[in-house]
Order: C-alpha cells, then structure tokens, then sequence
C-alpha cells in the first residue's frame, strides 16, 4: 500500500475538526472554542495543552455570561508537528472551525508562520513557549507572548555566567532550530565583549551526534559550554559530554528544568545549570493548589510552560469577560489592557504583545533534583545588543 501524502492527511484532519469541532448553540447557552496548538505526541506540550484543559474546566464552574448568554468554553487541540508548514493548515482549520482565540503555537518557527494567518482572521494568537524574538516583530495586533523572548532571557544568563561562574573561555553551541539558533546568537554577542569566545558550533535538531563539537570545544579548553536547543537534544548532549569526560561546565535552556530530563540524564545531569522562565515553584503563592488540582485530573509532569500556558489561557478567557464579546478584535483590544493575576505572575503585555516584566531564575541539578540558584528580571532599562540589526531597547 502507497503512503498517504502528507498534504491528504492534512486534508482528513481539517474534514474531521469541520465535522467534530463546531459550536454547538441552543437558546440560553453558546459553545465557545478556544485553540490549543503545538505537537501534541511531545511531553512539554502535552503537560501544557491539560493546563489549558484546566484551565477551561475551572471557567465552565464560574457560569460565565457573554453579551446576556451562558457560554461553555471547549478546547479544540491541534498538532502541528512542530513543522512551520503544517503549522499554516492548523491554523487555516482554527481560524475554520471558528475557535475565539489560540493558545499556541509551541515552538517558535511554526508560531511564526501561524501569525499573519491569525492577523489575517483579526484573532488572538497567545504564545506560551515560543521565544524567538522575531514572533512579536512581525507587527501583528493579535500577537501575544506569555513568557520572555530569548532576548529578555540571555541579559541574565549572561550576567550569571560572568559573574557567578567566572567563565573565561565559553563555547556556544545550538541546534539549529529557529528557536536555539537565536537564542545563541544573542548569548555571544552579549558575552562576547567582556568574555572570550572559543567556539561556535550547530548541530542539527535531527541528530544525537554531538562528539565533533564536544571534542572540538575540548580542545579549545572551554571551561562553559552554553547550549540552546530543544529537550531532547539536550538530554542527548548531557549524555555525551559525560561519556567523552568533557570537563566544562554546561548551561542549558528552560526546556529542561523538569523531571523528565533529570529520569532521561539519570546522574549525567549532576552540576548542570539552566534558566527558566519565572520564579520557583515554592515562591509561587497559588502553585500548591494548582499543582493539587493538576495532579488529580492529569498524569504529567509539570514543567513552567505547563504553567505558562495555564496563564495565557486564562489571561484570553479574562480578556473574553472584559469585552462582554466573542468578536475577535474586542477581544484582542481588551489582551492588550490586561492585567491577569496569573501562577507565575501579572500577564500584561506591553504594545508589541511581550509580557511585561518578565522573571527567569537560574537552577541546578543537584542530587538529581533541579535547585534553585538565582531570579533575575529578564527586561532591565538598558540596550541589549542584537546579532543582525543593532542596539534593541526591551526596557520599559
């Protein structure tokens, strides 16, 4: 038998939302869909689409009226794979189906591919995990962001390996993702003037092979390696700087700061640092019962995009009750006044759609658990330099 084209798959998966996915509506009550999407088979991404779930419940008890009816809030989920391309016929079936906003998509390429889809459709387009910069420079109205961007993010980090660590000799290493290749970009060019940069090397995001860099920075005498990447190639790199005896020190990004990666590393992990968004979890006022709440509806790991999604779904859901409307752009007008006491903090987002404000604290492995080290505002009232187009003012 010929394998079905990827294009047909696509196509019986916006029959089936078409057919399973639209509002249904009597005389005092409305069904309201909000939009989950991201690649759905992935741990992170699954822990974040149940605190949407959750999310979603916990309004359905509150009874909420919109413009005079009962409306029931249901979550329409879609995987786009992580690909930029599916990503556009996900958010063709969303925009489709009728959904009244999204939350999603995961990964940074795909949600910036998504976006003038969303624009296009006047709708409201939360991020709880893409970092890359360039998803709120596109300019678009309907764009959000619940956490930092990697820009925010690498003002500490490099702060924290400078002073802190007192590293010397820093290798840089991504794994070409739009997400990891920027994020080190913007990591070099912050450290570069005050730090020596030994090496600079990518490894593909398809792969697991990381003895050609590690040997290479060994060689090089690097005393830290800075990795940006996804989860799994993360956990490939712990395992194989342990196995080569490569002595630097490592840093790695928020994907990690879970529990899956400490049971994948295993005792590998031991001394390794990464930043996440967010304070920790026991500075969190309201995480005790969201955890409680979380843990008897769902199995998974929570993780702080767990968190921020649970965030941004409430901050769209607030954002609904404010504009008293399902009209898209009230409902946009009203995300870029709000102010949603969330897990993780206020969500307000400032004219470009990025959080204000945002926090990140560096953690470490110790005694395979993830210990915090240090919080720091992400966002300071400087210019931060940007690998390709100058100076960039983030302060507010």
């Amino acid at each position: 038998m010929k394998p079905v084209p990827r294009l047909l798959c696509i196509s019986l998966l916006l029959a089936h939302v078409h057919c399973s996915g639209a509002p249904s509506e009597d005389k005092n009550t409305r069904t309201v869909l909000i939009g989950f999407a991201g690649p759905l088979s992935w741990a992170l991404t699954q822990s974040g689409q149940y605190a949407a779930q959750l999310a979603v419940n916990e309004a359905n008890r509150n009874n909420h009226v919109i413009d005079g009816k009962k409306v029931v809030f249901k979550l329409l989920a879609m995987d786009d794979k992580a690909d930029p391309a599916v990503a556009g016929f996900v958010a063709k079936a969303m925009i489709s189906a009728g959904v009244v906003g999204v939350i999603g998509h995961w990964t940074s390429a795909p949600t910036n591919a998504a976006a003038p889809l969303y624009s296009a459709a006047g709708m409201p387009h939360i991020s709880p995990s893409a970092a890359a910069p360039e998803y709120t420079r596109q300019g678009y109205v309907t764009s959000f962001r619940a956490i930092g961007s990697s820009q925010d993010a690498v003002v500490g980090i490099a702060d924290f390996v400078a002073q802190e660590l007192k590293a010397k000799r820093i290798a840089v290493l991504d794994d070409a993702s739009v997400f990891g290749s920027r994020l080190a970009e913007l990591f070099a060019v912050q450290v570069g003037s005050e730090r020596q940069i030994v090496g600079r090397s990518t490894v593909s995001n398809k792969t697991s092979d990381f003895n050609g860099a590690l040997l290479q920075f060994a060689a090089s005498e690097a005393d830290l390696i800075f990795f940006s990447g996804y989860l799994q190639r993360s956990e490939d790199l712990v395992r194989a700087r342990q196995r080569l005896r490569v002595p630097a020190r490592l840093f790695l990004t928020g994907s990690v700061v879970n529990p899956i990666f400490l049971s994948m590393t295993q005792g590998a992990s031991e001394g390794v640092f990464a930043a996440a968004p967010g304070k920790p979890y026991e500075d969190l006022a309201q995480f005790k019962a969201f955890e409680k709440n979380f843990a008897t509806k769902f199995r998974a790991n929570i993780s702080v995009y767990t968190l921020s999604t649970y965030d941004a779904c409430n901050a769209l859901i607030a954002a609904i009750r404010q504009a008293n409307s399902l009209e898209h752009y009230k409902i946009t007008e009203e995300l870029h006044k709000i102010r949603h006491k969330g897990l993780l903090g206020t969500v307000s987002f400032d004219g470009d759609g990025n959080l204000r404000n945002p926090l990140y604290t560096v953690y470490r492995v110790q005694d395979q658990r993830w210990v915090p080290v240090k919080t720091y505002e992400g966002r300071k009232k400087s210019c931060v330099a940007d690998a390709g187009s100058g100076p960039a003012c983030e302060g507010e």
